[in-house]
């Protein structure tokens, strides 16, 4: 909306009757208050009960009654602008939609002050809407941009802290990364599952962490652990047999995964006594990672369990090649080696197995191997 003025005043030749401003006293831009305010002050002046047997006075009040009935209809009003403004040709625009006179500064101004309604072009409309919808995607795309930096921002921060074993100040940064436009939405949440978990003990918010990160579509190798690590919550609160699947299907998503297998090994090692199942789990262990020596140990207790002790010594061995220093390893051997009636490899390992500490060796040190082997 435009506005413009047609500075010209009332043609004279045009005012062939009364002008309903001049006897009211208001300037031509006087809107409807102003009408009203000016008509009851003439009329107290001039009404014929304080005027009686004053004709010029009542004759003063008729024009003034004239006039603002006039001036306060809209409609009244505008036919009367056009014939004060165009005379006899007011009868060709008398249809002409009203226009509301406006004043935008204090000096006196013609009473032709009108809005004016520019029509755009087809071409500046459409110009107009795509300058709309650019400026509209470069706000949208600025704040998904700074969303997702600090979002990133605060996730290395707290991975950083993770890695550097600052869980308190990981878990913090963590959260403050938290956005549904944040790249890193599955790992944050199980990275804080992993805290709640291995710090806190705190599983129902391990759980809780682990289902938002569900939600957020994880990869694969996410997939994988959030499979472990719920499997790993399972395993304490008993659930052993929905452990164990949860385990399984980790390595679904990340063949080769040790944490997975070992997991499933000591299961059946140690809860559902299925002891091939196991030994099978640790020889993959073994093949995946020669140098987890975990895995030997645990494969050599399947043997024994099984009474193939000469593979159990194979095992050990092959464990004792990594660490020495691990009592258990010493007294599996020296149970194998007795097994085997080879004496003086088990009364060495029960010796050996006593000296780093396991209790159990010192019974079949004076049992077995007789007591003056233990001094």
């Amino acid at each position: 909306m435009y506005i413009y003025r047609l500075n010209v005043q009332p043609d004279c030749a045009n005012l062939m009757f009364e002008d309903y401003y001049q006897i009211l006293g208001i300037e031509y831009h006087a809107g409807p208050k102003a009408i009203q305010k000016a008509f009851h002050k003439l009329a107290k002046e001039f009404h014929p009960d304080k005027n009686p047997n004053n004709i010029p006075a009542a004759e003063k009040f008729k024009k003034i009654t004239e006039a603002y009935v006039t001036l306060s209809d809209p409609q009244k009003k505008h036919q009367y602008d056009l014939k004060l403004r165009f005379g006899a040709y007011a009868s060709f625009i008398s249809k002409a939609r009203p226009r509301q006179y406006t004043a935008r500064t204090k000096r006196p101004v013609s009473p032709y002050f009108y809005r004016k309604n520019i029509i755009f072009s087809p071409q500046i409309k459409m110009w107009g809407g795509i300058s709309v919808i650019a400026i509209i995607l470069v706000v949208a795309v600025t704040t998904v941009f700074l969303t997702r930096y600090n979002a990133s921002f605060d996730f290395q921060k707290g991975l950083a802290n993770y890695h550097n074993k600052h869980y308190s100040s990981a878990y913090f940064n963590l959260k403050e990364s938290i956005s549904p436009l944040s790249p890193y939405l599955a790992a944050t949440h199980l990275l804080m599952a992993e805290i709640c978990f291995n710090q806190q003990r705190n599983l129902d918010q391990t759980r809780s962490h682990i289902k938002k990160a569900y939600q957020a579509v994880p990869s694969d190798s996410i997939n994988a652990r959030l499979l472990y690590l719920e499997g790993k919550v399972d395993y304490l609160q008993g659930n052993h047999e929905t452990a164990y699947q949860l385990f399984l299907e980790s390595t679904s998503f990340l063949p080769g995964f040790d944490s997975a297998t070992y997991q499933m090994g000591e299961l059946d090692l140690f809860v559902f006594a299925r002891f091939d199942k196991a030994l099978e789990h640790f020889q993959t262990l073994a093949r995946n990672n020669p140098q987890n020596h975990e895995a030997y140990l645990a494969a050599a207790y399947c043997h024994q369990q099984l009474d193939q002790h000469e593979k159990a010594i194979t095992q050990i061995d092959k464990f004792l090649l990594l660490r020495t220093d691990v009592g258990m390893a010493h007294y599996i051997k020296a149970i194998s080696a007795q097994a085997l009636n080879l004496r003086e490899i088990s009364c060495a390992n029960y010796l050996e197995a006593n000296r780093l500490g396991v209790p159990a060796a010192i019974d079949s040190l004076n049992s077995y191997c007789g007591r003056s082997l233990t001094r």
